[in-house]
């Protein structure tokens, strides 16, 4: 007769997720994962799979929260508004974090991306996906004259995600707001560039 888990999957696979963002994937043992997941090692495998499938699940629960958060680019307002207040709010995520963790999509990509096609899938699509919430805010500011750049939407919103990864990156290693928010200053003078 097959053992009922006593464990919460979702509840689980985050504290996996915690412990693979502060640590990376080849640093984050099994047992590492077993304990703080608090299950065994039977459950580990029978829920998740191997040590790679948990982390993909992983980057998977993590993508999700963090494209739920650009729920706010497409909120009704001033598209000048929601985006200084958006880059600013994730400026100030950055230099709160005391672990400066960054971005666990961003570990990812520097860590396993280039050889690691599951992982770079992945990856990929969480930038796609957040470089399209910020293109339609950017299309409507534009449309809206608010925006006044000629440069396309779609290269905006490609260097505004690139601008979020320095600061996540440089975060990292000078969470520092006096260093980080004129990064975010100087992005949306592009907004107005010819």
């Amino acid at each position: 007769m097959a053992r009922t888990k006593c464990f919460n999957r979702e509840e689980a696979l985050n504290k996996a997720m915690q412990a693979f963002w502060a640590k990376g994937y080849e640093a984050t043992s099994i047992q590492d994962l077993v304990d703080c997941m608090g299950i065994n090692r039977g459950s580990l495998y029978d829920t998740f799979g191997d040590k790679h499938s948990l982390y993909l699940a992983a980057l998977d629960q993590y993508g999700t929260g963090a494209l739920l958060r650009t729920d706010v680019l497409r909120q009704e307002g001033n598209p000048r508004d929601i985006l200084s207040q958006f880059m600013y709010v994730f400026t100030q995520k950055q230099v709160m974090d005391p672990k400066r963790r960054g971005c666990f999509m961003t570990n990812a990509a520097v860590e396993l991306c280039s050889r690691d096609d599951e992982c770079a899938d992945r990856v990929r699509i969480f930038f796609e996906d957040m470089e399209a919430a910020l293109r339609e805010l950017i299309e409507r500011g534009k449309s809206e004259g608010e925006f006044k750049s000629k440069r396309d939407a779609a290269s905006l919103a490609a260097f505004f995600v690139g601008v979020m990864q320095g600061i996540r990156v440089i975060g990292k290693v000078n969470p520092n707001e006096a260093l980080l928010r004129p990064m975010v200053d100087v992005a949306l003078t592009v907004l107005d560039s010819e």
